[in-house]
């Protein structure tokens, strides 16, 4: 057996052949007298009393599932996601379906594999994992999710900035993310830009010490590195302090609020309340990112959550530990679980599960990509929990039960391998770039 075939296997582990599913359900409409459509017209017919099958179409549960259908020699036509597979599979082999309109999947497929899912994020997770096998070198272009955003910034060059990027840039540079849009990694930078005092214009930057200072310095938002104001060696300190406030590197944010608190302090037994005053401002400023525009981006070196999603069957939680480049998914379990079992999947979580034999890995903006569009989707009914060394199984125990209290409705996007951009609205289409200077 094929190396893809064991992945399909294991992907996609239950199968049907499609002439069989499709004779049982040209017999359970019809009641009269079929053939298998793989056998020869010599054989003798198969008589239906009209009654529904025990096997065939009957078989195939009417659930969400990812599922792929084959050619005879194993060459894959198609893999989808759907929320009803049975209908689906109805609908693809339908001898009423309108000429043009769409492929009857009876006259040329084989054989069909597929996995039940019990919700939109499974879902997705398993077809991404079925085309990437199935279709290696076009995957990319049968995911209905956008690419997700990076702030990267690598502290050895010459200018260290800022950049936006889809791709995560290699080390010493230090990666946070992932955003949903360009616009909210923009947002972000602005933020910090704004609150450390950095330069917004690199190519005046690249002048140093010989640019024209913009309006910024004028404003007294910027110290003026490219005109010589300060050295480049004390404006790499500032950098060196927002990098360490963005990725909140060894407790860096908690550091800084530290050392503000203490700088309002002096300056108020200074009796220099205007100083005072200015660091105050940098302080709620700073509050107000931490807890808004902040709470989205992570050092992506330490990435990590803990996905809480609907099992494949009522009362039942499927929870899911997705790092930099994989995701677990852990064994399904009663919505009445208790602490212990949440202390075990945090076991899992601050173990680097990316080097167990048993995980694949894979790009890591990819995974992220999959992760950021779910978690930031309406219609998604899961629950997303940035694993935090500190966070104790009790604290996540409440998390899970106020989100078991008020879970609501949500919808299986369809997504397939021919077309992938039905399951995006107009203002979801993806939005891919390169590196790109703010």
């Amino acid at each position: 057996m094929s190396d893809v075939n064991k992945q399909i296997d294991h992907l996609l582990p239950d199968s049907a052949a499609i002439a069989q599913l499709a004779n049982s359900m040209a017999a359970e409409n019809s009641g009269e007298v079929t053939h298998d459509l793989s056998s020869d017209a010599s054989e003798p017919a198969e008589v239906s009393a009209g009654k529904p099958a025990l096997e065939g179409m009957a078989g195939i549960p009417a659930k969400p599932a990812v599922y792929a259908c084959f050619l005879a020699d194993g060459t894959p036509i198609i893999a989808a996601t759907t929320a009803n597979l049975r209908n689906a599979l109805k609908n693809r082999i339908s001898n009423q379906t309108p000429a043009g309109k769409r492929i009857n999947y009876a006259e040329i497929a084989d054989t069909i594999r597929f996995r039940r899912v019990g919700s939109a994020f499974a879902a997705s997770w398993w077809y991404y994992r079925t085309v990437r096998t199935l279709f290696p070198r076009r995957y990319a272009s049968m995911l209905a999710w956008k690419p997700a955003w990076f702030v990267t910034l690598n502290p050895d060059v010459e200018f260290p900035h800022f950049t936006l990027s889809n791709k995560l840039a290699e080390t010493p540079a230090v990666n946070v993310g992932p955003l949903l849009s360009r616009h909210k990694a923009r947002s972000v930078v602005e933020s910090i830009e704004d609150l450390f005092d950095l330069c917004r214009y690199y190519d005046i930057l690249r002048q140093a010490p010989n640019g024209n200072p913009c309006a910024y310095k004028e404003l007294g938002k910027c110290p003026a590195p490219c005109d010589g104001s300060i050295p480049m060696l004390e404006y790499r300190q500032q950098i060196n302090a927002a990098v360490g406030f963005l990725s909140d590197s060894r407790g860096a944010r908690t550091q800084w609020f530290d050392d503000q608190t203490q700088r309002i302090r002096q300056a108020a037994s200074n009796q220099d309340f205007r100083l005072a005053a200015a660091h105050k401002r940098k302080l709620d400023q700073a509050d107000k990112l931490a807890d808004g525009k902040l709470t989205e981006v992570h050092d992506m070196d330490k990435w990590k959550y803990l996905i809480i999603q609907r099992g494949k069957t009522a009362n039942w939680i499927a929870p899911f530990v997705a790092g930099p480049g994989w995701i677990v998914p852990l064994a399904e379990v009663q919505d009445t679980l208790g602490v212990q079992a949440i202390a075990n999947w945090m076991k899992v979580c601050r173990q680097d599960v990316s080097t167990h034999s048993m995980v694949d890995v894979y790009p890591v903006e990819e995974v992220a990509a999959l992760v950021t569009y779910h978690k930031y989707r309406p219609r998604d009914a899961g629950l997303y929990i940035p694993v935090d060394e500190q966070m104790g199984a009790e604290i996540i125990a409440q998390a899970i039960q106020f989100w078991l209290n008020h879970k609501g409705d949500y919808d299986m996007p369809e997504i397939n391998s021919a077309n992938p951009s039905a399951a995006l609205t107009a203002d979801q289409q993806p939005e891919v770039g390169s590196a790109d200077q703010p």
